[in-house]
């Protein structure tokens, strides 16, 4: 055999073993995936971050209403910032919408988003809790829900919301009432059922529950329904 076709034989082999190499490296890392309910991570040491992230808001959940125990919960990698998001691809229990979602920004630490996350979770603390800037909650059920591109937040920009936007007592009661709504009642019943309470229609009732969730994400004002009321533009003491 000359030098020149030992030559082209060993470069073809090489070849071979590289696309091998690289088809199995594909496989393996879709492999991974598979086993730690990662949609997205881009290497192996991520997924393994997304099977403990994943890990981490399991071991926190409590028994609940939703009968939420874990087994469906999936990672989504936060494509704009630090961790990744853990949420439940479910998103209607007992005919009522719910979007389940906690942010883990880094190893140990995972956050709730929403009253949903944090009902099923009670233990885990808000992110402002501790003084850390979560993504603001409509741009991360976009993104994980709705499958929206995600875009980063200016640095050091204040949770506050623009001003006049802030909800009022009414709304935030509107707000309680479809959150309220026994598992029993399907959303068909959750909204027309405040809209006749409180006097509005089922769309601004609707409107009404987004609003109020929105700032009470982007505010960092989650809490108990006595101190949520209390950041109504209007509130002069009234109960919830």
């Amino acid at each position: 055999m000359t030098k020149a076709k030992f030559v082209i034989i060993g470069w073809g082999v090489l070849t071979i073993l590289m696309i091998a190499t690289r088809t199995y490296a594909v496989d393996d890392l879709s492999e991974q995936r598979q086993r730690a309910n990662s949609d997205d991570g881009q290497s192996r040491e991520e997924v393994c971050f997304h099977a403990d992230a994943r890990a981490l808001v399991i071991q926190n959940i409590e028994p609940n209403k939703l009968r939420v125990g874990g087994r469906e919960l999936r990672v989504k990698r936060n494509p704009v910032g630090k961790g990744c998001f853990v949420y439940d691809p479910r998103t209607k229990f007992f005919g009522v919408d719910r979007n389940l979602v906690w942010w883990v920004p880094k190893e140990g630490k995972a956050y709730p988003l929403n009253s949903p996350s944090k009902m099923v979770t009670p233990s885990l603390k808000w992110p402002r809790e501790e003084g850390v800037d979560s993504p603001s909650l409509s741009a991360v059920v976009a993104y994980v829900f709705e499958g929206k591109a995600m875009t980063a937040s200016a640095p050091n920009q204040p949770p506050a919301l623009p001003k006049g936007s802030a909800y009022t007592v009414k709304e935030y009661r509107i707000y309680r009432a479809v959150i309220d709504t026994p598992m029993s009642a399907s959303e068909a019943q959750a909204y027309p059922n405040a809209a006749i309470q409180y006097g509005v229609t089922v769309t601004q009732a609707r409107k009404a529950t987004e609003k109020v969730q929105e700032s009470l994400s982007r505010n960092g004002w989650f809490g108990s329904p006595a101190t949520e009321i209390q950041h109504a533009s209007d509130w002069k003491g009234e109960k919830p």
